[in-house]
């Protein structure tokens, strides 16, 4: 219900009047906060008020990454969003009502996205067996990554993606940017938050 304060056209305003919606929404600062890869997060506790933190990182010239590989493709998830990774038989998957895929880590449950099918990708590991579960977290957010496997970590420097791509809103779909490898292959680098939100 908190998150509804960060929706485009929400105001505060007891009444409408000539002058509500007239000032930048919290909206605004969301978005440009995360266009900067930082995040916002709102916490309450009834009686005592709200808190608005606002994530924002040093710098996004260089991060450190883990490469993860899907198939041919490779992305790049930033190590400060990694809690951990392991792997686990298909037989610890739940399945909830609506189809979607569930795993117990440390006593809490966790939504599975699996990077092949939320990419539409050709190839890649289907088999939970064969592949890594990456815990990963940004702000409130965390669930579990589905991979083929991990190839390393390294810093990378990030490049911004193209205009034309761009246009294509890849931003709100768990896409922040891109590197180049040293072996001239190119690696997306995953918002682990927005991938989040595009699937559910």
């Amino acid at each position: 219900i908190i998150n509804f304060l960060l929706m485009p056209g929400f105001s505060t305003n007891t009444e409408v009047t000539e002058f509500s919606g007239r000032g930048v929404g919290m909206d605004v600062v969301k978005k440009n906060v995360e266009e900067v890869g930082g995040a916002v997060v709102l916490t309450s506790e009834p009686g005592k008020g709200m808190t608005a933190t606002l994530k924002i990182p040093l710098t996004m010239a260089i991060l450190d990454g883990m490469e993860v590989s899907v198939g041919s493709s490779i992305f790049t998830i930033p190590i400060n969003n990694i809690r951990q990774s392991f792997k686990m038989s298909g037989a610890d998957i739940i399945h909830d009502a609506a189809h979607g895929e569930m795993v117990k880590v440390m006593n809490n449950f966790y939504s599975v996205i699996r990077v092949k099918d939320a990419y539409g990708l050709s190839t890649g590991c289907d088999e939970i067996e064969d592949g890594i579960l990456m815990w990963v977290e940004s702000g409130e957010c965390t669930y579990c990554l589905f991979v083929d496997e991990l190839m390393g970590e390294q810093q990378v420097v990030v490049k911004p993606l193209p205009n034309y791509i761009n246009t294509f809103n890849v931003k709100q779909h768990g896409i922040t940017g891109c590197t180049i490898l040293g072996d001239g292959n190119i690696s997306v680098i995953l918002d682990v938050a927005n991938l989040y939100s595009a699937i559910q």
